[in-house]
């Protein structure tokens, strides 16, 4: 029988696995020293453009309308267009385009997303709208689609070839991470669950090992990689732990900052209460803090 490694567990006689670790399993050390809160900066910056806090926001239970968009982006956020539905609405550049511009006339940053399989047919589109992001996302995504009849999507020429800053995922490993990152991609997604086909990686560890692939991709290349964490990331202390872990920024409904019932000012204030009294004052000092697991 082969020989466990440090860190893996035995499944039978054949088989080892590593032990995952979920935002739940986590907690974050405070410091010895504390900050005040009013000198926590929430800001990030991928590419040309930096945003005043760390969520990028799609619409996980329906699209993201323009008027939501400019609310997200007035808060500091970033909102993401569905290019597929408002495409189904009006299969037009124009109709495209004019939703784009709806957006940015109020002054705030937009991305334009879409699936894997429709970023060959939208993308061109979304550039000529002047979407300042494009972001590329699926469940799970590689950076080469591999298909007997050779049709699949290969991100790396794709994406060099665009003039745009593009995110992409879903991944949770760091193989996938690390090939993502050398498409030349500003940001990948990183968050995989799909517990109706038994595929997914607890968000901790998937960050994680997204962070180790981060630290090689800058040392091959120089270029800084942003990691956007996705999952179910709905309080502050799921914020405040996917950045202790690796992450510059998260995902999130963008229910959760506009709407009905929006939580965007309690996440604010209680991520930077979690920041100060860990002893830091901005998101990417704060990736270095101390965690453990429960």
């Amino acid at each position: 029988m082969a020989e466990i490694g440090i860190g893996q567990i035995s499944i039978g006689r054949g088989k080892h696995a590593r032990q995952g670790v979920t935002l739940d399993d986590v907690s974050i050390v405070p410091a010895r020293r504390i900050r005040e809160r009013a000198d926590v900066d929430l800001s990030w910056k991928i590419d040309a453009y930096r945003f005043g806090l760390p969520f990028v926001a799609g619409g996980i239970e329906r699209p993201v309308a323009a008027a939501d968009a400019i609310a997200i982006g007035e808060l500091g956020g970033l909102a993401m267009v569905d290019l597929e539905a408002v495409w189904a609405e009006a299969p037009e550049p124009a109709a495209l385009a004019a939703h784009i511009a709806k957006i940015k006339a109020a002054d705030v940053r937009v991305a334009a997303a879409v699936s894997g399989d429709r970023a060959e047919e939208l993308a061109p589109h979304a550039i000529s709208a002047e979407a300042d992001i494009l972001v590329i996302h699926d469940p799970v995504i590689s950076a080469e689609a591999v298909s007997a009849d050779g049709s699949g999507l290969n991100l790396k020429p794709f994406i060099r070839a665009l003039d745009i800053p593009v995110i992409v995922g879903g991944c949770a490993s760091y193989a996938a991470a690390l090939h993502l990152m050398r498409t030349g991609a500003a940001g990948v997604i990183v968050g995989v669950d799909r517990p109706e086909l038994g595929i997914g990686v607890p968000l901790a560890t998937a960050i994680g090992d997204a962070r180790s692939a981060r630290v090689r991709h800058l040392d091959e290349t120089g270029v800084y990689c942003h990691i956007l964490a996705r999952g179910d990331i709905t309080a502050a202390a799921d914020v405040a732990k996917a950045v202790a872990c690796g992450a510059d920024a998260v995902i999130v409904d963008s229910s959760v900052l506009v709407g009905a019932d929006p939580q965007g000012d309690d996440l604010v204030e209680h991520l930077r209460d979690a920041i100060a009294l860990c002893g830091y004052t901005d998101l990417k000092a704060f990736q270095k803090a101390e965690v453990v697991v429960r």
